[in-house]
């Protein structure tokens, strides 16, 4: 059984033929996909794929992410807090959030505030959460250090091996998408040989992210099935071993068991 922990399946470039990925998807061995959100706009439709669908589990996370501030209002943490509260056992982190400094021009300020008022409700709430962070590892470690019960996984980690020491430290797991298999992530590779299989998490960051042989084009749900295997093969570890570990590290962070799958 494998878990996606990380699918905008949401978004609109599945609206065509999202049950037809789905089945692709559980043909795949897929049975389980966390759906991040990424702003109050998308929420609505990101909570109306709680449950089964196709055979899949569908999980939402709600969040604000850093690379749309401009889609962002104060008021939205307010909407959120409430649909955390309404949902409540339904929906499995706050995220999509965190720190995105790849331009010099973003607001840095803004993210870091908009960053810490939602570790605030995920505290609040006692949730995980989904981390997206870019060219901010130090500053979002900073900030994760004042809130010491908070976990959840580091997306589409990018990091150092220090970085990552730090965040499994806090009990965070990171999260390995179609990067792995491009030709140019070496450096990649040898991290993730040295991590602990205990803390890290598969992803494929859907329609993003595809594996080498499709990048340029849509990535689905069902290549976190190729993602397990470019980590077995990189680590020289059996896939059953990859798929299992990985899959009760999502289980367990994310509380998955414990939530009602009920819309």
């Amino acid at each position: 059984m494998l878990i996606d922990s990380h699918c905008h399946l949401d978004f609109s470039d599945f609206h065509h033929d999202r049950a037809t990925l789905l089945h692709q998807a559980f043909d795949a061995g897929i049975r389980r996909i966390v759906i991040p959100s990424i702003a109050r706009k998308h929420w609505h439709r990101t909570l109306q794929l709680i449950g089964e669908n196709c055979g899949v589990r569908l999980y939402p996370a709600l969040g604000m992410h850093p690379f749309f501030m401009a889609l962002h209002q104060e008021s939205d943490l307010a909407v959120l807090d409430r649909l955390l509260s309404l949902k409540a056992g339904q929906i499995v982190a706050v995220g999509e959030v965190g720190l995105d400094f790849a331009k010099a021009k973003n607001n840095k300020e803004a993210q870091l505030a908009l960053f810490e008022a939602q570790l605030q409700l995920a505290k609040k709430h006692q949730l995980p959460v989904i981390l997206h962070v870019v060219k901010a590892h130090d500053q979002t470690l900073k900030l994760l250090k004042q809130y010491p019960e908070i976990t959840g996984i580091v997306h589409a980690y990018s990091g150092s091996l220090n970085q990552a020491e730090q965040y499994i430290k806090q009990g965070f797991l990171i999260g390995i998408g179609g990067a792995i298999t491009w030709p140019t992530a070496n450096k990649k590779r040898v991290l993730f040989s040295q991590l602990p299989l205990e803390s890290l998490a598969l992803e494929t960051d859907a329609p993003d992210m595809a594996p080498d042989g499709l990048k340029g084009q849509r990535n689905t749900p069902s290549q976190v099935a190729v993602v397990a295997q470019a980590l077995a093969t990189c680590r020289g570890e059996p896939l059953e071993k990859i798929i299992q570990v990985t899959t009760n590290n999502v289980m367990n962070t994310l509380r998955l068991a414990d939530i009602c799958l009920l819309s």
